[in-house]
């Protein structure tokens, strides 16, 4: 689907003129629009390809008086099997002509996508635009991504199964793909920043980039930050796990030694020949009453000679 936008006023408006609007946002082209899109924008095939793969890395190139940019952008926060999903796809920018198209693999929402946009009527004042807002929705996730850590944390390390494990893999998994995505990012915005007199962006553009640099690399020390953290926690949790699992089986352990001089002396003399010892001069509730009996005082008597030589230390 491709809308158009004409400057009004140093406003966007959308129209329904494809052919002479200075802005075009291209989400999800079939054949046609794809058609379209390399004969209005001269791009070859390999490149509108390339500007439609989500694995492809963000970078710059200028040819003539065309300029195609690939960036990385924040998708809206999904949940698939009750894990919340962070995912980031392709953001293609061309200029060309005066004019400007922006081309998503995935379905965009124009109008927070393109507002707040500022006065004016120049096309890199609005790729400009869309690099900050870019820039802020990544801000914005790791914010969501931070306040869910804060959430889990305390019952990651209180919980007795893996389920908060996993989660916490899941954002770990997608924090992965926002680091790379905001690194190269960022990586794109200083090559922008360098060649701007090349690119046709004037002084205050430029101030603005500058703005937008540092922004883009605080939100890459955040990300930076935030992983180191959640690596932490998840190391933290599976220690955890693995020290309880130990002090379990040490537990197991003792209890199996406590029992085991019970067994050998019911293995030697057997339940059938104590029957027949005590038959005939001590009732069977007594004669079982005092085996009990014993069978505890033996497992004291061990529980008291293994604590002694410090076996019990876990």
């Amino acid at each position: 689907m491709i809308s158009a936008y004409i400057f009004e006023n140093g406003k966007l408006v959308e129209t329904e003129d494809c052919s002479e609007a200075p802005v075009l946002i291209c989400t999800e082209p079939d054949q046609k629009e794809k058609a379209f899109i390399r004969d209005e924008f001269d791009l070859g095939h390999h490149t509108l390809q390339s500007v439609l793969d989500e694995n492809e890395l963000p970078r710059v190139e200028s040819r003539d008086n065309k300029i195609v940019i690939i960036l990385k952008h924040p998708l809206h926060i999904g949940v698939v099997d009750t894990h919340i999903e962070f995912r980031v796809t392709s953001l293609g920018a061309v200029i060309y002509e005066d004019r400007l198209l922006f081309i998503f693999n995935e379905p965009m929402p124009h109008k927070e996508f393109l507002m707040p946009v500022a006065r004016g009527e120049d096309i890199r004042d609005l790729l400009i635009n869309v690099l900050h807002r870019t820039t802020l929705h990544f801000h914005e996730h790791l914010r969501c991504i931070s306040l869910g850590m804060e959430q889990i944390e305390e019952e990651v390390i209180e919980a007795e199964d893996t389920k908060r494990l996993i989660d916490l893999f899941s954002l770990g998994k997608s924090l992965t793909y926002y680091v790379n995505a905001l690194n190269g990012n960022n990586s794109l915005i200083e090559r922008i920043y360098n060649s701007t007199e090349r690119l046709g962006f004037n002084s205050m553009q430029k101030d603005t980039l500058d703005d937008i640099r540092l922004d883009s690399a605080q939100c890459c020390q955040e990300a930076a930050i935030t992983t180191s953290i959640m690596t932490k926690m998840t190391d933290t949790r599976i220690s955890m796990m693995g020290n309880n699992l130990n002090n379990l089986m040490k537990r197991l352990t003792v209890i199996s030694l406590l029992i085991m001089p019970m067994n050998l002396i019911a293995g030697i003399g057997g339940m059938s020949e104590y029957t027949a010892f005590t038959q005939g001069w001590l009732p069977m509730w007594a004669s079982y009453g005092l085996l009990f009996l014993v069978f505890v005082l033996i497992a004291f008597l061990t529980y008291k000679v293994m604590k002694k030589f410090g076996l019990l230390n876990y």
